[in-house]
Formats: structure tokens, C-alpha cells, sequence
């Protein structure tokens, strides 16, 4: 994922705001006000604070032996779209991932502007489209999409070209708390390249709402990825023990970047 551009309000979550104040209202006189309060007074204050860019996911199961001609495809179609400013793609094969995860490739598209990736997706139509829709239809066994928002970004002139993804399930109530914990942790711990938090808004799998989304210049910073000292080690603890009461850690996958259009 790439970060540019201004600030962007966490719309998911305003959105979910606004779902609380009206359980609020609906159920004033059977809950504890205290408490309502102090839930919405949390949910604000990660809305208004959280530095967001917006991203539109493409996965695909692509056959092994069609897997070139899919690059391909995709290569030349992406090279005659004029992205608009801000907004680019990336295509990346799934190299590293759990048992059951059967995508092998992925389309990123990133933009600092909510506005400017739905102009994009829209303007994707007519022949060209249909025509590059027919040529890759026979060579993937399924796709899917997920759309998302992403927060608290570090090192963002470190967008390295192989990324890593650790996937959650959390709870709507505890995000801030995720959040929080997340910012705290980094802090203290020395990423070795551009690193994020993301919500899924759209198309989740499996329930996986949360994803910490990281990246690695090399292979040999991915493999020694990890707490180099006593202080990271600890942070990394304190996180772990934060989380483990209020999420579900699902799995983590792996790209590797074959080309970025913009």
C-alpha cells in the first residue's frame, strides 16, 4: 500500500459512530450511560485522529500454467489507463501464504482520495475493459475483491516492494483499543520499512476486519523480521497480551511486487 496526500476521516468508522448513537437512544433506559459515553468518546477520538488512505484489493486464483499470459494481460491493459493523480496499482503474486489461502496474485490500488479511486473503478468499462476481461476470465479459477481504509502509517517513503499482511477478526467496540496498542507498539519498535493499520470496509473473508499491513525492502529483512532488542521485545509482548484478549490473529500472507502503474 502507498501513502500521498492529505489526511482522510475514517468514513467506516464514522459510520459506525453513527450506528452507536442510535443504539444509544434506542436503549437509553436499559444500559448505563456511563458507559455509552465513554465507547462513543473512544470511537471520536479515532476517527478524527487517524491519518487514512483508501485501497481497492483484487485477489485471484490464477491457473500455474497461465500465470505469465495473466501478467501479461494485465500489463498491457494497466499501461494504457490514465490513473488519476494520486492513485496508482500494483501487481504482485501471492508468494508466502497459510494452507487454505488459494489466491495467487493481487491487484492493489491506492489512493489518498476516496473520490479518485471510486473515478477510477467507474471509468474501468467499455470495449478495452470487455476485451481484457475476456482474455484474463480464462485463465483465473475465482477472484474476489476487498475495499478498506488504512491508519497510523510509518516510514511512508518506505514502500518496499515485497509486503506482508497479518490478519485479524475485531470487534467493532475494541478497534480503538487495537489501534491504540498498535501506536504504542510502534513506538518503540523499528519497522524496517512502510507499516499501517488497515480496516476491511468491504468484502471481508472469513470475518478478518483488521489487517497490519507491513513491508521489506529484501527477503532477508523479511525472514529476520522480529524485536532486535530488549525494548522491542517487550513492547511486542505488551501487544500481544492487548490483543490476544480483544482479537483473533488469523494468518499472514506474502506479495511480492512485479510491477506499480500510476
Amino acid at each position: 500500500m502507498k501513502k500521498s496526500g492529505n489526511a482522510i476521516q475514517f468514513n467506516f468508522l464514522s459510520l459506525t459512530i453513527s450506528s452507536l448513537v442510535s443504539t444509544f437512544i434506542l436503549n437509553l433506559k436499559f444500559n448505563n450511560m456511563k458507559n455509552y459515553i465513554l465507547l462513543f468518546t473512544l470511537l471520536f477520538s479515532f476517527s478524527v485522529s487517524a491519518q487514512d488512505l483508501y485501497w481497492y484489493d483484487v485477489l485471484l486464483d490464477v491457473k500455474n500454467e497461465s500465470a505469465k499470459d495473466f501478467e501479461k494481460a494485465v500489463d498491457d491493459y494497466y499501461t494504457s489507463v490514465d490513473f488519476p493523480e494520486g492513485v496508482s496499482m500494483t501487481l504482485s503474486n501471492i508468494a508466502m501464504k497459510g494452507q487454505g489461502f488459494k489466491e495467487t496474485h493481487i491487484l492493489s490500488f491506492v489512493s489518498p482520495s476516496s473520490q479518485s479511486l471510486a473515478d477510477l473503478r467507474s471509468s474501468l468499462t467499455g470495449k478495452k475493459w470487455d476485451d481484457y476481461i475476456d482474455i484474463v476470465r480464462p485463465l483465473i479459477n475465482s477472484a474476489r475483491t476487498a475495499v478498506g481504509n488504512a491508519s497510523n502509517p510509518q516510514n511512508e517513503d518506505q514502500i518496499n516492494p515485497i509486503g506482508q499482511a497479518w490478519c485479524f477478526k475485531v470487534d467493532s467496540k475494541n478497534i480503538p483499543a487495537f489501534s491504540a496498542g498498535f501506536s504504542k507498539l510502534m513506538e518503540t519498535f523499528n519497522f524496517p520499512g512502510f507499516v499501517a493499520l488497515a480496516q476491511v470496509t468491504h468484502g471481508l473473508s472469513n470475518g478478518e476486519n483488521v489487517i497490519i499491513y507491513g513491508t521489506y525492502s529484501s527477503l532477508n529483512d523479511a525472514f529476520t523480521f522480529g524485536p532486535k532488542n530488549e525494548a522491542e521485545a517487550s513492547a511486542f509482548a505488551e501487544f500481544g497480551e492487548l490483543t490476544s484478549g480483544i482479537s483473533e490473529f488469523t494468518q499472514t500472507w506474502t506479495r511480492v511486487r512485479i510491477k506499480e502503474f500510476n
